[in-house]
């Protein structure tokens, strides 16, 4: 098998509907727009958990949260788990995080804790970390570079691409990227962003872009949250009590800031592209385009992300660049799963994954050999979210499960009398819960009994585990 190097590009609280290529009509997204046109998008790709430290721990481990461990934000992921950098660092590949990781949970503007020299974070064996509380190197950039910008940038406030934190963080990745192909060796990158959670702040050549008045409406049907679980709506009301849900001249600032910053992403995207064409290794390179997670946006009344399944924030985008492949423009419609990353990219390098990996290569589906299907079933998950406490409700005891099929989505809530049931094909926008309709009962107890089989089917497959203490 040829070498190949591997470049992940990892937005956060990226919904799948917010790209050009996905469909959106007002989103301009020309550089993600043309990877779709030459690899493989995946329609039905979807998140393991429903916020950023558990989803994140499930693609570079391949295992679901109730098994790496990470089961809400604030856990960190432990160091007994192999993760997707540290198999390849083993088997050749030079690794590098630039961004975003959050593996371990966020202290301020000292984060990360910096390993020792020669020492790897997670198998990652250079890191540069700016995450949703900016890192120490890149404000030193700052300082020494754009002194005069030094209490803006530490403030969110408003700055130039040249001194904005996702140039900074491209500009490390294409560092790391070139340093690795002029040494001859292969590379793995993680190049990731958590600039997606409106309000955004892209630099002010991005900053207006789209009008407000030109962003689509939320999908909300008046009384719908009176037939879903009671937690719904009360946190809305206490969004709402908060100040802190936004009425609609503020909403519709929000959505076009966060269109913003898609664009601002995707001219990220385009320079990483761009340099690896430049080296003349794009037909070496593995690329793949993907989110941790999405955001409800206010659709359904609802703000943020977890614990909410809609697929605003469970279907996020997944695109493929492989070389070799024989079709491009391929679009996918088979259930994915975040777990299916690790494996899929050791299978295309030629690295056997580890064992207790759950995730399923998707090597068929991108070369779209016959029989290749995707899953039956996605599995997503939720457990006593810090969420709830943002918006002052206890969430001790708060556990939900859903199940994704192609036509159908079951959400669970252990200990509870209520859940949610939604038929897809018939009600894409997920208004009518079905869970207590006497008509869907045999429908609800099918699902019941295939969410309780995928359960057992992702037990920990480990004989044994060893332990940190």
């Amino acid at each position: 098998m040829p070498k190949r190097n591997v470049l992940i590009f990892l937005t956060d609280g990226h919904r799948a509907d917010c790209l050009g290529c996905c469909g959106n009509d007002i989103l301009k997204t020309p550089h993600i727009d043309d990877l779709s046109r030459e690899g493989v998008r995946f329609t039905n790709s979807f998140s393991s958990h429903t916020v950023c430290m558990p989803t994140r721990a499930s693609m570079f481990t391949g295992r679901y949260p109730h098994v790496h461990g990470v089961w809400a934000n604030g856990i960190p992921l432990p160091k007994t788990e192999i993760t997707l950098p540290q198999v390849l660092a083993e088997n050749g590949h030079r690794t590098c995080a630039s961004g975003k990781i959050h593996f371990e949970p966020q202290q301020g503007s000292e984060y990360p804790p910096v390993t020792e020299e020669g020492e790897s974070y997670y198998g990652f064996q250079e890191v540069h970390l700016s995450e949703n509380k900016a890192g120490v190197e890149y404000f030193r950039f700052i300082d020494e570079q754009f002194p005069e910008l030094a209490e803006v940038a530490r403030k969110r406030g408003r700055l130039p691409e040249e001194a904005h934190e996702l140039t900074w963080i491209t500009d490390k990745a294409m560092d790391f990227i070139a340093r690795v192909a002029d040494s001859g060796t292969q590379f793995f990158c993680s190049c990731s962003f958590h600039e997606l959670s409106p309000p955004c702040r892209p630099p002010a050549s991005f900053a207006d872009m789209y009008r407000p008045e030109d962003m689509p409406p939320p999908k909300a049907r008046d009384g719908e949250l009176v037939s879903k679980p009671p937690y719904q709506r009360e946190c809305y009301e206490a969004y709402v009590r908060l100040g802190r849900h936004p009425d609609e001249a503020t909403l519709r600032r929000h959505l076009a800031s966060y269109y913003n910053q898609v664009s601002f992403i995707d001219k990220q995207f385009g320079r990483i592209v761009a340099k690896l064409k430049e080296l003349g290794i794009w037909d070496d390179t593995i690329v793949l385009f993907t989110g941790d997670h999405g955001l409800v946006l206010n659709d359904h009344f609802l703000w943020r992300h977890g614990p909410f399944m809609y697929e605003q924030v469970i279907n996020v985008p997944m695109i493929w660049h492989v070389p070799g492949l024989s079709d491009s423009g391929q679009v996918v419609e088979g259930l994915v799963e975040s777990v299916d990353i690790m494996p899929t990219i050791l299978d295309l390098v030629g690295v056997e994954s580890p064992a207790g990996v759950q995730g399923q290569s998707l090597r068929p589906l991108l070369h779209a050999e016959p029989g290749a299907e995707g899953k039956e079933s996605a599995l997503i998950q939720d457990r006593e979210s810090p969420e709830l406490l943002a918006r002052k409700i206890d969430p001790t005891g708060f556990k939900i499960t859903a199940l994704r099929t192609r036509d159908w989505k079951l959400v669970h809530y252990r200990g509870q009398p209520y859940g949610e049931l939604y038929d897809l094909r018939n009600d894409p926008d997920e208004f009518a819960n079905l869970w207590s309709d006497p008509g869907y009962q045999n429908t609800r107890q099918e699902l019941e009994a295939l969410l309780l089989e995928r359960l057992l089917q992702a037990e920990d497959p480990l004989p044994e585990r060893h332990y940190h203490w």
